[in-house]
């Protein structure tokens, strides 16, 4: 097998995004400003809400939300096994408690119904995680918030450019609050950066204000906040990046059916129910099998494309493994866990060559 050198997303950062920085240093104003003001308002046309607040990361989109809806000290919030980890930390990091739930073995998301068996008098939230981007079941969500009053937040962080029901994730249609993430591996990209989408005015202006150290006009601090501004540097770049979004997620569609096309029947995928009406391909995994009982042979193919110079990734390694947070769970989520000793993510971006596709789909087909 001839060493490779592929990378496991890269950001398709070019001339148009150079040049909006150049224009921000230039202006004299780098820090949150005018930029990020235009950048919120593009978001919002895009997606179709004017509530939109831009903040750092996701994270601190997620940790904004929680404070914006009161959520605190006493409160349950349930939220999936299986996710990456700033989703169980946003709720410790406003004193909550996380309350896991095990995922569908076929979508890999949370579903109202699995969430449902969760909910105790504790419960002031659920926050679903739209796994590789895919949505969740907006509305079975939405319903079962109404029923049993809790908030509904959705840990959109992989989903820009998504679609439920033929609406974008964060449109104003749904009666929600999710986030998004600009890490430099997602569709759209400002570095580090992130933002929230709201249908509530109200919960609007306390994400504005939570993002500022909670102050509503000059140093008039009217609520609990911390520092989650981003800067007119990494909106600029948003900016230029949103603009490449259609594209983006044209290429990483294709991607994903060369994938499935070059690969052959040894693995398992995300199954996609009719509501998606567009998945936006953050990430494609693939679940490799158990064979007889030789057990799972997801380790000895990482190694292989490895040394074959494939950079992969494992979403995610299971939470009560990690040597933190396994003191805070009781329980077994099996299929979290399943999913967790099976899972490899292949090399996906806006901008891979289709090349490179059959290159890591050979690799693996020789090693199978």
């Amino acid at each position: 097998m001839n060493k490779l050198n592929i990378a496991w997303s890269s950001p398709n950062i070019g001339n148009e995004e150079k040049k909006a920085v150049l224009r921000i240093m230039d202006s004299g104003w780098l820090s949150q400003g005018p930029e990020t003001q235009s950048f919120e308002k593009e978001l919002g046309a895009f997606v179709g809400n004017k509530y939109c607040v831009v903040v750092n990361n996701g994270t601190s989109a997620l940790i904004a939300s929680l404070l914006a809806h009161g959520i605190g000290k006493g409160d349950e919030v349930i939220v999936p096994a299986h996710t990456f980890i700033a989703s169980v930390n946003s709720i410790l990091a406003v004193g909550a408690k996380p309350v896991l739930a095990d995922v569908d073995p076929l979508t890999w998301n949370l579903t109202p119904n699995l969430a449902k068996r969760y909910i105790t008098k504790k419960t002031k939230a659920v926050l679903p995680v739209n796994v590789a981007g895919m949505p969740v079941d907006i509305y079975g969500f939405q319903d079962l918030a109404r029923k049993k009053k809790i908030t509904l937040i959705v840990d959109s962080a992989e989903s820009f450019g998504g679609e439920y029901n033929s609406h974008l994730i964060g449109d104003s249609h749904f009666e929600h609050t999710c986030i998004f993430s600009f890490h430099t591996a997602k569709q759209l990209s400002t570095i580090e950066g992130g933002c929230i989408f709201t249908d509530n005015p109200e919960v609007y202006e306390r994400c504005r204000m939570i993002r500022d150290h909670g102050m509503k006009g000059r140093y008039n601090f009217v609520t609990f906040g911390l520092n989650f501004r981003t800067t007119d540097i990494q909106s600029a770049i948003g900016r230029e990046q949103l603009r490449k979004v259609p594209k983006a997620l044209k290429h990483r569609a294709r991607c994903v059916d060369l994938y499935k096309e070059y690969l052959k029947d040894y693995f398992d995928y995300q199954s996609i129910p009719a509501y998606v009406t567009k998945h936006p391909h953050l990430f494609f995994g693939i679940l490799t099998r158990l064979f007889g009982t030789s057990g799972n042979k997801r380790d000895t193919l990482l190694a292989a494309l490895d040394r074959a110079g494939i950079n992969t990734r494992l979403c995610w390694p299971y939470i009560l493994d990690q040597p933190f947070h396994k003191k805070l769970f009781k329980g077994e989520y099996p299929v979290s866990r399943n999913l967790s000793e099976r899972i490899i993510t292949l090399p996906l971006s806006n901008t891979i060559p289709f090349e490179d596709i059959k290159k890591v789909c050979d690799a693996i087909n020789e090693v199978v």
